[in-house]
């Protein structure tokens, strides 16, 4: 046993000790209602919101207080680099995203699994070491009840013993990771995901998935994956973070979910965030452009334009993520373009509205179209000097314009961004 590998058993060993307590103090009602785990004090600078992505990160981080990065056990380094690209990072980012994290507390390195299953991932070790990544936890008893979970959780390791067990043992060493251990602890979570779908109204969906462990394992697993991220997992999850998915994902729920009446409708997929992103730094989904944007702009004020991108596709009546018929891109470059109006009402405006005003003189203030002028604190000679300033003439374009494009043309403005 090597020196990385008896850390990592004290560590297991500290971990246990503090969840067991949190466990504990759950099941007595001493939890209180804001209280949560791992606590604040184990992450460095950690700030709400809190994002969990199951997408690349970088397109996530901006947008919020801090993002987690979930780092995931796997027999070897290269087998490590294979599964975490698809989060945007691989080994060779790891060192840079220890000093990202202790400068700006952005993300949040997490362990999804007792730290023992890393043993083999030896360049970890100055991250363990530095950084201390808690385990993000999971609790369905308390989202069940321990009668309800208890028996559930036999009925699928019941079904389970019919092929599936070995079904995702195979799944579980395609994808890198041999241990043991590790298929078990999937097995475990695909149980209790399982009994919270059993539980919490989708008895039909949990139905199904029980069928499908025996007949048709592929799909089965499929389900326990695409619903017990969407439907279990934020229910079970002790921490409660913001899930962020991308568009595919979305479109695989509503595509198998619509029958057992789950459906998305009002999530911003992460495609919208990315096209966000491409019109602010050239290099969007990468740590150096997470950097650049980090430093530059305000999280606040990143989420609130990215919100109103979200309700420009909600006002063109398209359904971003059922819809294959259209390009996203190209929807959302006509809502960037749109924004673009404003400053052509507001010169508009400005050449127009002295004239009026000139021509009625002192009944001006009488002006029954000069009401929305009033509304916005201006009066007919302010209004006057303002328009041809195009101070006045802007607040003017912008009053009747919709909130969406507004944010968008401040936020474009601000940043002295093109299109």
């Amino acid at each position: 046993m090597n020196s990385f590998e008896e850390f990592l058993q004290d560590y297991e060993k500290h971990e246990e000790e503090n969840i067991n307590k949190y466990i504990s103090r759950l099941d007595q009602g001493k939890i209180t209602q804001n209280e949560k785990y791992p606590p604040k004090d184990r992450f460095i600078k950690l700030k709400e919101p809190v994002a969990d992505p199951y997408t690349n990160i970088w397109g996530i981080v901006p947008f919020y207080g801090s993002t987690l990065v979930k780092l995931i056990p796997k027999d070897n380094k290269q087998e490590f680099d294979v599964g975490h690209e698809w989060l945007g990072f691989n080994s060779r980012k790891i060192d840079e995203m220890i000093d990202f994290q202790k400068e700006t507390g952005k993300i949040q390195f997490t362990l999804t699994t007792p730290p023992t299953y890393y043993k083999n991932l030896d360049f970890l070790e100055p991250l363990f070491n530095e950084l201390k990544p808690p385990i993000i936890q999971y609790d369905s008893v308390s989202a069940v009840g321990y009668e309800l979970d208890k028996k559930y959780k036999i009925e699928f390791e019941t079904l389970a013993q019919h092929g599936f067990n070995y079904f995702v043992k195979c799944v579980t060493e395609s994808f890198g990771n041999t241990n043991p251990a590790y298929t078990l602890a999937k097995l475990e979570d695909y149980s209790s995901r399982y009994s919270v779908l059993k539980a919490n109204g989708y008895e039909e969906l949990a139905d199904e998935i029980g069928t499908l462990m025996i007949i048709e394992p592929e799909k089965a697993l499929l389900y326990l994956i695409l619903f017990g991220f969407l439907i279990a997992n934020p229910q079970k999850s002790l921490l409660k973070p913001i899930c962020n998915y991308n568009k595919n994902f979305m479109e695989n729920v509503n595509e198998f979910g619509r029958s057992y009446g789950i459906e998305i409708n009002h999530d911003i997929p992460y495609e919208i965030g990315k096209f966000l992103l491409n019109k602010i730094v050239f290099y969007p989904e990468t740590i150096d452009g997470c950097k650049k944007i980090v430093q530059e702009h305000d999280h606040h004020e990143l989420y609130k334009v990215l919100g109103a991108l979200n309700k420009g596709v909600g006002k063109k009546n398209i359904d971003i993520i059922d819809d294959k018929k259209n390009n996203m891109s190209e929807i959302l470059d006509n809502i960037w373009n749109d924004s673009n109006k404003i400053k052509r009402k507001s010169d508009g405006i400005r050449y127009a509205v002295p004239l009026s005003v000139g021509l009625i003189g002192g009944l001006a203030e009488g002006m029954p179209g000069l009401g929305i002028m009033a509304g916005l604190g201006l009066s007919a000679c302010d209004t006057i000097w303002g328009i041809q300033s195009g101070s006045a003439s802007e607040k003017i374009a912008k009053y009747v314009s919709p909130n969406h494009l507004v944010s968008i043309y401040d936020f474009k403005n601000k940043h002295s961004l093109e299109g």
